[in-house]
């Protein structure tokens, strides 16, 4: 499909080419001619009003389409314009193909939560948020009721300007996995092939956690919750392990530390000895991600474990003191349908964990199902939906509540990734991080900052490096930049 675009400015060409693709998923947009369909924008003001108007030109036809609407928030006339565009081009869109293709209408951003809380910081009851989302960002209404419960749930764990000032988060990365999975984009080597880069990483970040948590207590600065992810970090030796976690806990915990997350990630990594190591500091959350509970599946996507190194994983952490578990699954795999979706929901009921994680399958430029996606049929629209659907049934059945969210680019079925607990186990670094109101320091390889200035919620991302050996030799730029932020984090 080749679409033409005219009288666009070059600032908008992004944001419409995302609803564009929603219709016509990788569509050539083209100023020129030799289009299949043309779109035309004009834009205007009247009075206090701002106005966006969609000319659709296809098939010897026209259709036009606009919308008009006033900022919410001094100074936010420029993305009022451009929610406008965007809303006129999808109800344009939408009119000519006869259907919307995604139930969160033009909310093509990855944290749409964030729209509902400035809302409700305005004092907005649920039912005009609802009802907001709705008539302006063109939501199924399904999908407004679970983004405002989800942000209403939310409200108490968000900091306020004062403890934003005061208390940060800290993300550690570990670049090295059992295998590398066939949907996975993050930086991480399988470790077998890469044991001669473990410790020049170690010793690095070592220093790097040493550095800025010095930084941090000489600031009078704390630390409400750190979350070592990856890769898999259970995958290093237990010694490695051990005195990685040693250093966090003596340069990175204090008595404000609420929350250590540590991704368990591949059940096979999970032995009894690695399992003591982490009770031994005092891990309390603890992931454990089978992604499926079948096994053609597991094989398929490159997991070298089986469906019951999941169940064992399960039964030994629950022998040691973890106050969560949490459990991962991934909707939209290579070859799976609704079965086997519901088997795996099924199966985890019965492990009961705290937590429960579901992704929907994203393509990832940087993944290897990407670069081979003709030989993996993957679900379409409606039977990834039905796939939702299941999960979260069976999620309340389990006593399980949706308590964030977020989204991604290509996602199978426009769906979302949702993450769901029983009350009190909620994770708090998850959703501070979705949220973006609290510093989060992120350390180790690929690992991104967000430096947040809490008198206006603005920040600012920064990332190490996603190449090892790059991160090692960089180290000391990497320290320089973060003294320089958490020293400015005191003049907010």
């Amino acid at each position: 499909m080749i679409i033409g675009l005219s009288n666009l400015a070059e600032e908008y060409r992004g944001t419409i080419q995302d609803i564009i693709w929603l219709f016509y998923p990788g569509a050539q947009l083209v100023t020129d001619s030799g289009a299949t369909l043309a779109l035309n924008l004009t834009f205007g003001e009247q009075g206090k009003s701002l106005w966006a108007e969609a000319e659709l030109y296809a098939e010897g036809s026209a259709m036009a389409h606009r919308e008009t609407g006033e900022p919410i928030l001094p100074g936010e006339a420029a993305n009022e314009q451009k929610r406008l565009a965007r809303l006129a081009v999808y109800q344009v869109l939408a009119s000519f193909c006869g259907a919307s293709p995604s139930p969160w209408g033009i909310m093509t951003g990855i944290r749409p939560t964030k729209v509902i809380h400035r809302l409700l910081d305005l004092g907005w009851p649920k039912e005009q948020v609802e009802d907001f989302l709705k008539a302006k960002y063109a939501l199924a209404p399904e999908k407004a009721s679970l983004i405002t419960d989800i942000a209403h749930s939310q409200r108490s764990f968000l900091l306020s300007q004062e403890q934003a000032a005061k208390m940060v988060a800290v993300y550690i990365g570990i670049p090295f996995c059992p295998t590398r999975c066939l949907y996975c984009s993050f930086p991480s080597y399988p470790i077998n092939k890469h044991r001669a880069m473990v410790a020049p990483f170690l010793q690095a970040l070592l220093e790097e956690i040493r550095v800025v948590g010095e930084t941090l207590q000489s600031n009078g600065l704390t630390v409400q919750s750190i979350y070592l992810g990856g890769g898999t970090p259970t995958s290093l030796h237990c010694e490695q392990l051990k005195m990685l976690l040693q250093v966090i806990n003596q340069h990175l915990r204090n008595k404000e530390t609420m929350e250590y997350t540590v991704e368990g990630g591949r059940p096979d990594t999970l032995t009894e000895e690695i399992l003591g190591v982490l009770d031994e500091h005092r891990v309390t959350r603890l992931s454990i991600n089978p992604q499926s509970m079948n096994q053609k599946t597991l094989e398929a996507i490159g997991r070298s474990h089986s469906v019951e190194d999941i169940y064992q994983a399960v039964e030994a952490a629950r022998r040691f003191h973890f106050d969560t578990i949490n459990m991962d699954v991934i909707i939209g795999l290579p070859g799976e349908t609704l079965q086997e979706v519901a088997h795996t929901m099924q199966c985890l009921a019965t492990m009961q964990p705290e937590n429960l994680t579901v992704h929907a399958l994203a393509l990832k430029r940087a993944s290897h199902l990407k670069q081979r996606l003709a030989e993996f049929p993957l679900p379409g629209a409606s039977e990834a939906t039905a796939m939702w659907q299941e999960t979260a049934r069976i999620a309340s059945e389990m006593g399980l509540e949706p308590y964030y969210m977020y989204r991604q680019k290509q996602m199978v079925g426009n769906l979302e990734n949702i993450g769901y607990a029983l009350p009190g186990h909620q994770c708090v670094y998850n959703i501070q991080m979705i949220e973006e109101r609290q510093t989060i320091i992120g350390l180790g390889v690929g690992a991104g900052s967000k430096w947040v200035d809490p008198r206006t919620w603005t920040l600012v991302n920064e990332y190490n490096a996603k190449e090892t050996r790059q991160y090692v030799e960089r180290l000391d730029e990497y320290l320089e930049r973060k003294i320089k932020h958490i020293q400015s984090l005191l003049a907010n």
